[in-house]
């Protein structure tokens, strides 16, 4: 077989990953940061590349690092870019970037352009080749964008610090965007001719900065968008799934750079934070897992070729002849850690105000700001373009590289001392109480568990002393009564509610917008202090927005907002379910999690607090909704048959009694209805109204055709409990009547309570306004009828006239 160049680089693909595996598996001989061990190995290479022992020995390997040198670099960035930052951004926590956004957004904006223009500075001042303010400024962008792969995988592995993990990744995601629409405005100012000055431009750059940076959410959103419908309709088709995430992420990079030419980094950034956050309950719940599962795969292929790759383009490349060249190396490599301080420090005030940021994640802040790929992309790009003297561009392409490899080499591999030095080695001291309690529990289980084991015929010879030793060295924690302590304690039982209620949801226990919204009440709980009870942020979620007030009655859009109130009543329902059941989950790790009597008996109080709360929201849907109700718990009696009827088949697949190909058939018909299982629709019609109507004591006598009629006038509302249905002295052109549900009308300080059948609003006959307020004590469906058309049909049936004038009359005395 002929070993052209395809061919090589095929090979040199497979030959990185084995020495990535080989790498992880021996992690006692390699104890640096595996990226480092990674680009040394590549750097190795290219330094052997260089010998002529390989063209004489090896012309076939010559052939391949030759042809991996040339690569172009707008290659490497789509090649990897894509699935590097969509994988990042796809695996992060969403509420915790939003909520750490403006820190993010500080260090990645203000903070690289702080970086760039110092940097820019630096090199006119201190490089001894008199490069134009342009260059510098070209190249203070290239360089500043960061690439903490090694650290975020050092803290994940020795710290569990996520506030710091998720800033230094998120800064990373964002600087990425930033530094590439910076390097590409300066690039183009190259292209059109150097300013002489560049202030000049400030103002274009600042335009340009922003439109390509909004240009690019909006694709990364558009592209999103579409796939969040596409995946929307289908239901566990896993190898569609995953391959619609990977073509957006390329999609929305490639669109973005080459056709609308605004930034693909951000477009990247925005589809993977939309899929990572509202897509987590489109994706099928069969797929979810996998799917993670498939690109941190993606990421880790990525991450071992690229920096073998790096280090074999830095070695083949550069020049290795130039002292002066390694001497501006050194004092580059000085001055970018003094600048990368000075960017972060000078923001540390605000970023303290922002998220309480401490001087000693702020040091890590400094010494993680490692250089990768971008970076030398970038340079490469400078280096093979013919806009700049051959001279500078190697100038730039040494520099880049010899920082990447001193960031990489040098501070990823002193991080664990770093962090040690500074005590951000071991876990918080709440995390850790978390932990021991967690540890003496197991403990305890196992003890239990023992005498079981030891009866066991196949067991009896078992050093059962020796085993039982360690176990007994496990101790209790002492109780302890203090703050750090308390916090921890509730955000880990908000955390383990949090887990709940994905569990439910791939477990089709609950639907995807019910999930939604618990999961958002958790998290507006973990802001700041986190609170078990009340959850009042929940609460509002079930009421109906002002806005869809605004449009109720506009002809042919009130059957709609009804129906959207119907599937908020709905949606509540749902909810109170799952929260109640959430925090009969987490009542069970109270005492096993509490760090003290008093902690434990304040959380039991705050749980029950919450069921109680939220059985009475059943409760009163329940009473004033019952058919709603009825159909809730059928569809999700139904939903809960269908998955249970799927887990049992897999399980008789798994036992053997059926083969696979065999109950696929059953699977899918399964699936199927699962996919199609939707609840009863809400919409009543004018004839249902009619009937609703007939059924209350002031409508005994009155003709059908007369309730006929008020069935057509009718429009609906929904109320949420709380929710205020009219203002006192308030306009009113309609009058109400109560279908389901208790209101509570209010004048001066005085309250009453008015029930179902009950004609509310009837001074609005007389003055054309409101006589008193009223607000929804229970959820609450009214029927508005217009006064002028009522008139009529009470010009036509004295009866009604008569009901209406005795309510009228009634609500006057009150």
């Amino acid at each position: 077989m002929h070993l052209n160049s395809s061919v090589l680089i095929l090979m040199f693909v497979v030959l990185s990953l084995l020495l990535g595996a080989l790498v992880k598996s021996l992690p006692k001989i390699f104890r640096s940061p595996y990226s480092v061990v990674l680009l040394l190995a590549g750097l190795i290479i290219g330094l052997y590349g260089r010998t002529t022992h390989i063209n004489t020995n090896l012309p076939e390997l010559s052939l391949l690092l030759e042809a991996l040198a040339d690569i172009d670099p707008h290659l490497i960035l789509l090649l990897f870019l894509p699935t590097l930052i969509f994988e990042s951004a796809f695996t992060m926590e969403t509420h915790l970037f939003t909520r750490m956004f403006n820190q993010i957004a500080t260090l990645a904006v203000p903070g690289l352009l702080l970086s760039t223009a110092l940097t820019a500075a630096l090199s006119y001042y201190l490089f001894p080749w008199q490069w134009s303010w342009t260059v510098c400024f070209l190249f203070g962008a290239l360089i500043s964008a960061t690439d903490p792969v090694a650290v975020v995988s050092l803290l994940k592995e020795i710290s569990s610090r996520k506030r710091l993990e998720t800033l230094i990744e998120g800064e990373s995601l964002l600087n990425d965007g930033t530094a590439i629409v910076l390097f590409t405005l300066f690039y183009g100012l190259l292209s059109v001719g150097e300013a002489a000055d560049i202030n000049i431009n400030l103002f274009v750059i600042s335009g340009s900065f922003l439109s390509v940076v909004l240009f690019g959410m909006l694709v990364g959103l558009t592209i999103g968008a579409i796939i969040l419908l596409w995946i929307g309709r289908l239901f566990n088709q896993p190898i569609i799934e995953i391959t619609l995430t990977i073509s957006a992420a390329y999609i929305a990079y490639f669109v973005a750079e080459n056709i609308f030419h605004v930034s693909g980094v951000v477009a990247v950034v925005t589809l993977g934070l939309l899929l990572s956050g509202i897509g987590r309950t489109r994706i099928s719940p069969e797929v979810a897992e996998f799917l993670h599962h498939f690109w941190q795969m993606m990421a880790h292929i990525a991450n071992t070729i690229i920096f073998i790759l790096v280090g074999i383009i830095i070695a083949s490349r550069i020049r290795l002849d130039v002292l002066e060249w390694w001497i501006t190396l050194g004092e580059l490599y000085i001055g970018i850690q003094v600048i990368r301080s000075i960017s972060i420090f000078s923001f540390l005030p605000l970023l303290k105000r922002l998220g309480g940021l401490n001087k000693q994640k702020a040091v890590v802040l400094v010494w993680g700001g490692l250089r990768g790929a971008v970076s030398l992309a970038l340079a490469l790009i400078i280096a093979q373009d013919t806009i700049l003297p051959k001279e500078t561009g190697d100038q730039i392409l040494f520099l880049s590289a010899g920082i990447v490899v001193l960031t990489i080499v040098i501070n990823s591999s002193t991080m664990t001392l770093l962090l040690r030095y500074l005590g951000l080695d071991k876990l918080p001291a709440g995390k850790q109480a978390s932990l021991a309690k967690a540890q003496f529990s197991i403990k305890q289980r196992l003890l239990n568990e023992l005498p079981t084991l030891q009866k066991n015929e196949f067991l009896q010879r078992a050093n059962w002393p020796l085993l039982i030793k360690p176990l007994k060295e496990i101790k209790l924690p002492e109780e302890e009564k203090n703050k750090d302590l308390c916090i921890a304690f509730r955000r880990r039982l908000l955390e383990t509610e949090r887990q709940f209620y994905w569990s439910q949801f791939n477990q089709g226990a609950l639907t995807g917008a019910a999930t939604n919204q618990l999961v958002k009440a958790v998290e507006t709980a973990l802001d700041g202090e986190p609170q078990l009870s009340p959850r009042n942020t929940l609460f509002e979620l079930w009421k109906t927005p002002r806005y869809m007030r605004w449009f109720n009655h506009i002809p042919y859009l009130n059957r709609i907002i009804v129906h959207l109130s119907f599937e908020r009543l709905a949606l509540s329902y749902d909810t109170a379910r799952g929260f109640i059941q959430a925090q009969e989950e987490i009542e069970k790790f109270v005492n096993s999690l509490s760090p003290s009597k008093q902690d434990t008996e304040t959380a039991l109080a705050a749980i029950k607090h919450n069921k109680n709360q939220t059985r009475t929201h059943i409760q009163q849907l329940r009473d004033n909704f019952p058919e709603l109700s009825y159909s809730l718990e059928t569809h999700s009696a139904h939903r809960l048959m269908l998955h249970l009827e799927r887990v049992y088949l897999q399980d008789l697949i798994t036992e053997g009694v059926l083969d696979e190909s065999e109950a696929s058939k059953l699977n899918k018909s399964i699936e199927l209805k699962l996919a199609n299982l939707k609840p009863m629709p809400h919409y009543v019609s004018a004839q249902e109204i009619s009937t609703q109507l007939a059924a209350m004591p002031w409508a005994k006598g009155i003709k059908k055709k007369t309730l006929s009629l008020l069935g057509k006038l009718a429009k609906r509302e929904i109320y949420s409990d709380g929710e205020l249905i009219y203002r006192q002295k308030g306009h009113s052109s309609s009058i109400a009547v109560v279908i389901h549900g208790k209101v509570g009308l209010i004048c001066v300080a005085r309250e009453y309570v008015v029930e179902t059948g009950t004609i509310i609003a009837l001074n609005a006959f007389l003055t054309g306004r409101f006589k008193n307020s009223a607000k929804a004590l229970t959820p609450v469906e009214l029927i508005w009828l217009d006064i002028e058309p009522l008139k009529k049909i009470i010009a036509k049936d004295n009866l009604l006239g008569e009901v209406i004038a005795a309510q009228l009359e009634q609500e006057m005395r009150e």
